[in-house]
């Protein structure tokens, strides 16, 4: 189901849900907001966008609403991604072409994940197992600063004290 006016549409393939572009874009367009309720845990579903601070999908909508209306939440990994999220913005980091998928690399956003998996993107960069960016060493750390949302620059440059694993303090009550 495609959102016209963002130029996205949630497609199902091979059992799998994807984000794709309804339309080409260029390098550096402003693909979508991601909308949603703040929640202090991450789960398998939100996207980190501080420390402590996720964006989840309100339960009291049905699965078209989730379709149209918070189709950021069918956004995949990839290690070689073609967006970007800066904030609750989501960019594009090169040309997108009309069905090609949007994707972001998950430690880019989470400090850990809810549920770590193996990566299966191809990629000859590829990560193996996405954990999140506490997870990651100094090297690879440093491969993602590009794409690193602000929260995780802030640990990265030593801005802010690495979080005890599981004890991030809740930003929102």
């Amino acid at each position: 189901m495609a959102v016209e006016s963002t130029g996205v549409g949630v497609v199902r393939s091979a059992g799998e849900y994807r984000l794709i572009a309804t339309r080409g874009v260029d390098k550096g367009t402003h693909l979508f907001d991601i909308e949603g309720e703040l929640a202090d845990a991450p789960s398998r579903y939100t996207v980190q966008v501080g420390l402590g601070l996720h964006v989840d999908l309100p339960h009291r909508f049905g699965v078209e609403d989730v379709l149209d209306r918070f189709f950021w939440r069918f956004m995949n990994h990839s290690c070689e991604p073609s967006a970007v999220i800066r904030g609750r913005q989501v960019f594009a980091l090169g040309p997108i072409s009309p069905w090609q998928e949007i994707t972001f690399h998950y430690n880019s956003t989470e400090y850990e994940m809810a549920e770590p998996f193996d990566c299966r993107c191809g990629s000859s960069r590829c990560a193996g197992q996405i954990r999140g960016f506490r997870f990651l060493d100094r090297s690879a750390r440093e491969r993602l600063r590009p794409w690193l949302a602000d929260h995780l620059l802030s640990i990265l440059d030593g801005k802010v004290s690495e979080p005890s694993a599981r004890a991030v303090e809740p930003l929102c009550r």
